[in-house]
């Protein structure tokens, strides 16, 4: 075809309607009808007032990051990878809303979750947050913005912030969370591709690549000195019933599986 987009929007529309359908008909029935989120533990639906709330923060400013290395990039399929993670971005801030509608419509305590706004704005967590999820996607030039957002953010944290998440809240009884965050993550392996693609597409100019290192460098430190101690407050504390050691998930998700079989 002349214009890719068309075939690969076709695909991706048939594709993530059948997800969200399968992932908006568990909530909106199986799970309502069993009562599901008055079972989660209250120190978990605690937790999830400030979890899905944050993640919505790096969803929505990874739609300007993308859109930024759309019109950065001149490879049509480049070009139609970063278009498909826009609407994925777009996608997962309406998940990450939804989980908070969600809470606060069916469970056991809405304060926080009809309110996540501002609970965001008044939390002593923001401002780490919002210097690694907001500022960090946005903010430089359209490599540096990708190396935060999907070589790092994306291919290194959202496992431990998305996926070890949903092991955390199914052992607190919360059934809901999986049922988004996973459908959520099947979409961060295209953003993960994407990182890969930014990457090969620089490697051998050497303009560019000089400055590889230290832009990962940068982003790698700048996001794991947030997220390591707060993901690990929020699973040792935030949570009644515990999986393991929060520096088994660490060294598993990050430093075996990212630093050394994905940047390996």
């Amino acid at each position: 075809t002349k214009e890719q987009f068309k075939l690969i929007a076709k695909e991706y529309a048939r594709m993530e309607s059948v997800k969200d359908e399968r992932q908006f008909g568990s909530l909106q029935d199986v799970l309502t009808r069993v009562d599901a989120a008055n079972r989660v533990h209250p120190k978990w639906n605690e937790s999830m007032k400030v979890i899905s709330n944050f993640l919505e923060v790096g969803e929505y400013n990874a739609i300007a990051a993308t859109g930024m290395l759309w019109d950065s990039a001149t490879a049509p399929e480049q070009k139609n990878g970063y278009l498909g993670q826009v609407l994925d971005e777009i996608r997962h801030t309406n998940q990450c809303g939804y989980i908070n509608y969600y809470f606060a419509k069916q469970g056991q305590d809405a304060a926080g979750h009809n309110d996540a706004r501002r609970t965001r704005a008044i939390g002593p967590l923001w401002k780490g947050m919002k210097r690694v999820f907001s500022d960090g996607f946005i903010s430089g030039d359209a490599v540096e913005c990708s190396i935060n957002l999907q070589l790092v953010g994306e291919a290194c944290f959202t496992n431990p912030l998305i996926v070890a998440v949903t092991e955390w809240a199914s052992a607190n009884g919360d059934e809901m969370t999986p049922t988004v965050f996973l459908s959520i993550e099947t979409d961060e392996l295209r953003h993960m591709a994407n990182s890969y693609q930014t990457i090969v597409s620089i490697a051998n100019d050497e303009a560019a690549s000089k400055y590889l290192n230290t832009d990962l460098n940068n982003a790698f430190w700048t996001q794991q000195k947030y997220f390591t101690p707060v993901l690990g407050m929020m699973f040792e504390y935030g949570s009644y019933f515990k999986v393991e050691p929060w520096v088994k998930t660490w060294n598993r998700w990050v430093y075996e599986g990212w630093g050394g079989i994905w940047i390996g």
